[in-house]
């Protein structure tokens, strides 16, 4: 194979993992496999734009579109599209702009006929981008319920299920406003074993999923244990991209480079310590090759957190058991392309990462108890710039072992 450095190999497998889970070849590949005569077509979360221009590349019988999405991924290109409203919108706290997305889906729905046929394509980070509120809550008790979820250390099944309570369109209740007596829907998938209900915290379909017992969320007494109504609307769902596909591309482009490759199909989850911790026990003995995991660590946030995301920590946390004559480099980076606040992806560290901290003074256990393993990161000259990513299906952690 061609010499490249550690960082350089996993760096690169890391961009094949984003290609072979980029929303518009996806949605290119489905409609060409299915050739259906869609008129409507909707688009909403991290990756829609790339997922509507695929869309439109193969959907010549296509109206009227809509698009939400954050702000940075409105390109020109989207703009010219033929009868498409581009809307931008806000991640990952909701605000004015969410209800906004949520007044104008609500009229593009109501514009359409019975005999429409709709489109419907929803990926992560959805759940931020477009909100109708249920009755009794206000825009500023849905900001304080968002903030405390992120920052509460649950995982994504437990945050889109309390989502789910405090919304007029999650769970299913975007289903009362579809004229149509069937939809398709295109996912790509960022939760664990691709459950659709929490797929963008499940706008079309009816779930009957039961919160947890916290006692701050509770405490707004909004709607408890009413379960959200079910509609009569089919829906024909399908899950077009998920993290098994972005490793399997990742294990196979290895294999290509002439290494040993390992899949672990255990799901990576838990706090970011306990994940390093597990990491580390399964690696410090791991035969020579490329080892990969696909899934979504948690992380709980002090109030006056620091600069970075799920990824950093559990990177900065691996480190710190990699002793001198460790061989181990690892990867962990979001599939999305940038890592909670901070201004990358993620990041590659090895044994020289915690050789750099210490000597610039760094502690680093206090830095990520604060939650700013950015910055310890960005000091060592470990981090993976943010990418322009077309995809969200959670986290990739690419290890190369060196014989």
């Amino acid at each position: 194979m061609t010499e490249l450095t550690a960082r350089e190999l996993l760096t690169m497998l890391y961009q094949t993992a984003l290609d072979a889970v980029d929303g518009r070849h996806l949605v290119n590949r489905w409609c060409k496999e299915n050739k259906k005569p869609f008129t409507h077509c909707i688009a909403i979360g991290k990756a829609a734009a790339a997922m509507l221009q695929g869309a439109h590349d193969e959907l010549p019988s296509l109206k009227q579109s809509l698009l939400i999405c954050p702000p940075s991924k409105i390109t020109r290109q989207l703009k010219k599209l033929k009868n498409t409203q581009c809307i931008a919108s806000s991640h990952p706290i909701p605000d004015t702009y969410s209800l906004q997305a949520g007044e104008i889906l609500l009229h593009f729905l109501a514009d359409m006929s019975d005999h429409d046929k709709l489109l419907v394509m929803i990926s992560g980070g959805a759940s931020s981008l477009v909100e109708v509120l249920h009755e009794d809550i206000t825009l500023d008790q849905l900001q304080q319920i968002n903030r405390y979820l992120i920052a509460s250390g649950k995982d994504i099944h437990q945050i889109n299920t309390w989502r789910q309570r405090f919304s007029d369109i999650k769970g299913g209740g975007l289903l009362k406003y579809i004229k149509p007596s069937s939809v398709t829907q295109l996912l790509l998938s960022d939760v664990k074993d691709d459950r659709v209900e929490f797929i963008g915290s499940g706008l079309l379909v009816n779930t009957d999923s039961v919160v947890d017992g916290d006692d701050y969320l509770l405490s707004f007494n909004i709607i408890g244990n009413v379960k959200t109504p079910r509609f009569t609307v089919s829906v024909d769902t399908n899950i077009i991209g998920n993290i098994n596909l972005a490793m399997q591309e990742v294990h196979r482009a290895a294999l290509s480079e002439g290494l040993n490759s390992y899949l672990y199909p255990a799901f990576l989850e838990g706090d970011v310590f306990d994940a390093a911790e597990k990491l580390y026990a399964q690696l410090k003995d791991a035969k020579p090759g490329i080892h990969i995991w696909g899934g979504e660590t948690t992380i709980r946030l002090p109030e006056n957190h620091g600069v970075g995301g799920r990824n950093l920590s559990l990177a900065l946390a691996f480190a710190q058991y990699l002793t001198d004559d460790s061989n181990i480099h690892l990867l962990a980076a979001g599939t999305d392309g940038v890592d909670g606040n901070s201004n990358c992806a993620g990041a590659v560290v090895s044994k020289f990462t915690l050789q750099k901290a210490k000597k610039m003074g760094f502690n680093t256990q206090q830095e990520l108890e604060k939650a700013n393993a950015g910055i310890v990161l960005m000091a060592t000259d470990d981090l993976v710039q943010a990418v322009n990513s077309n995809t969200n299906v959670m986290d990739i952690v690419i290890v190369y072992v060196i014989d």
